[in-house]
């Protein structure tokens, strides 16, 4: 494939993400390619089960924006898919990621196709499910499965994490208010995320701002632990609340 064409379609396809669904002759006029062009190129990000063709417009893939029930992915989905977008900015092509169970990290992963060549680590059923849809490889940890965070837990899994060596590690929490670090309401998801710490060249955690009022029952790091907090525009105060993390970057 030509490589404007590739570049052509990844611009159609992060369109589609931004804006859920686009009509063939907007994109027609925008990449200033005919009509039956922007149909080739939609056949194959249909083909890569991406998006979905239409008559006359495509909109993004509905089976691959499903969610499981227990993760609550439309509590303030726009903030999540703004850090999301921010989130993409730091992973390399041919890297080696990891992405933990929750519903920002499960944003990040629709815009994943717009990289080349990762290696996806998950505990998470769903990211696993997801990811393999894509041309990435995934490597799923085994383990018990935690029934409500659909998630895989337990000695096995962590031990399968400290064979594996991470460039990036991408991780959300359930609260970081009067904590002194993220924390999890999972005693289980507890020793895998520390492991997953341990192993991680450059740890970055994605928290957007309704966080700052929360907080679950279990610290499982320091601020200090992590390289980068991605979030939402916050407060002096709210900054003050996760001193200590390296450098904190604003999603708009």
């Amino acid at each position: 494939m030509p490589r404007n064409a590739k570049e052509r379609q990844d611009k159609i396809y992060q369109k589609i993400l931004n804006e859920n669904s686009v009509k063939i002759s907007e994109l027609a006029h925008i990449f200033q390619v005919s009509s039956e062009t922007i149909r080739k190129d939609l056949s194959i990000l249909e083909q890569q089960q991406l998006i979905t063709k239409k008559h006359g417009f495509a909109e993004i893939n509905q089976d691959y924006n499903q969610l499981p029930l227990d993760i609550k992915i439309s509590e303030n989905s726009d903030l999540k898919q703004q850090i999301a977008k921010k989130a993409l900015e730091h992973i390399q092509d041919n890297s080696i990621i990891f992405l933990d169970p929750g519903s920002t990290t499960l944003a990040l992963c629709k815009y994943l196709p717009l990289k080349k060549n990762l290696t996806i680590v998950t505990n998470s059923l769903a990211i696993a499910q997801m990811i393999s849809n894509t041309k990435h490889d995934l490597l799923f940890l085994g383990g018990k499965l935690q029934k409500r965070g659909k998630s895989m837990v337990g000695v096995f899994a962590a031990q399968t994490i400290d064979k594996i060596q991470i460039d990036m590690a991408f991780m959300g929490c359930d609260g970081i208010y009067q904590t002194g670090g993220p924390t999890t309401f999972s005693l289980e998801e507890l020793l895998i995320k520390q492991h997953v710490i341990s192993k991680s060249k450059q740890k970055i955690l994605l928290c957007d701002s309704s966080k700052f009022k929360k907080q679950g029952t279990y610290t499982f790091a320091k601020f200090s632990d992590y390289d980068i907090l991605i979030t939402n525009p916050i407060s002096n105060e709210e900054r003050k609340i996760c001193e200590g993390v390296k450098k904190i970057e604003i999603a708009k």
